[in-house]
């Protein structure tokens, strides 16, 4: 082996034992497979067994600095900044070590960088607005980080110092770009979390059909935490539950206004998209449409109404009250 790469080596193994010298046990859970550890640039490729790592593990010298990490494979839940995330497999994260975070690493590899928080200013001025927000590593925007770390963690013993330090100048701005690409941080809504409740909503329609949609099996299917899940929509008019029964109303209005479907019993469209109890359905159904499901399929069959052509209702402000019919 080349002597060079031996000695980043051994200095990236002393490094990242030093990061967690308050908790030793972590060195149990953790195995590092490959790393650098130069002046201000810190790379790690670990292997993880179940652990839970906070700030209170970490050494002093080591608190006023950022971890830039990719799930390559298994799982991870962080929580930082009064924010909660799942990371799956290819999700990238930039957790601030000089805050408090929580970090419950499951069994997985992920590749790490190190950085100092100082290099971060420049570029990203408010780490806050874009700590523990996992960044799905599969968006087109987000392939400047991909592109990255594949680079740099094809070989990372193989670096030198003065490549490590520029990169480290680099890389900042390229993580700026990835996030400035899919929106996070800001005033409007991100185009991040634009795209998250498109997953949620898209697997909801999928499966309104199925009596056992909820929070956590919707959390479930997109890889979302159900706490996420209730933070993304804590700025619409509608909670997600709510919107879900709202769109099957809106299925079986159409389908008792279809003369085609005559045949069919409301209780059949009913439970057909996801509605057990005929009590509910007819209070939603009362609530949105103004009249019971009977009287407005008699209303179709006379041509007074016609189906409505709904198909993407994100508010509507005359529902009951959380607490009466749609408790959750």
């Amino acid at each position: 082996m080349d002597e060079g790469i031996a000695t980043n080596r051994l200095l990236a193994r002393r490094f990242w034992q030093a990061l967690v010298e308050r908790d030793p046990s972590r060195l149990q859970t953790s195995t590092l497979i490959d790393g650098y550890a130069g002046e201000r640039l810190r790379l790690g490729v670990f292997r993880h067994l179940p652990h839970v790592l906070t700030e209170a593990a970490l050494s002093h010298d080591h608190r006023q600095s950022v971890l830039l990490s990719v799930q390559l494979d298994g799982q991870a839940h962080v929580e930082q900044y009064g924010r909660h995330d799942d990371l799956r497999a290819g999700d990238f994260c930039l957790i601030d070590l000089s805050k408090t975070f929580r970090l419950d690493v499951g069994r997985c590899t992920v590749q790490t960088i190190h950085l100092p928080l100082a290099l971060l200013r420049d570029a990203i001025p408010s780490v806050s607005e874009v700590a523990a927000i996992g960044l799905p590593g599969h968006l087109a925007s987000v392939g400047f980080l991909r592109v990255l770390f594949q680079e740099l963690f094809a070989h990372p013993a193989g670096l030198t110092e003065p490549v490590a330090d520029r990169l480290a100048d680099a890389i900042p701005h390229i993580l700026a770009a990835a996030l400035a690409s899919v929106g996070t941080g800001g005033d409007s809504e991100s185009r991040l979390r634009q795209y998250h409740k498109r997953q949620v909503r898209q697997y909801a329609r999928e499966h309104l059909t199925d009596p056992e949609l909820c929070i956590d099996m919707i959390a479930k299917g997109v890889g979302l935490s159900s706490s996420h899940l209730f933070d993304l929509f804590s700025d619409e008019d509608l909670t997600l539950m709510r919107w879900v029964r709202l769109e099957r109303v809106i299925r079986c209005q159409r389908e008792l206004a279809d003369p085609r479907l005559r045949h069919r019993s409301i209780a059949q469209i009913a439970h057909a998209w996801g509605f057990g109890d005929m009590t509910n359905f007819g209070r939603c159904f009362r609530d949105y449409v103004g009249m019971s499901p009977r009287r407005f399929r008699q209303s179709a069959m006379l041509g007074d109404v016609s189906a409505q052509d709904l198909t993407d209702v994100q508010t509507f402000n005359q529902w009951p009250n959380d607490g009466e019919v749609f408790a959750e």
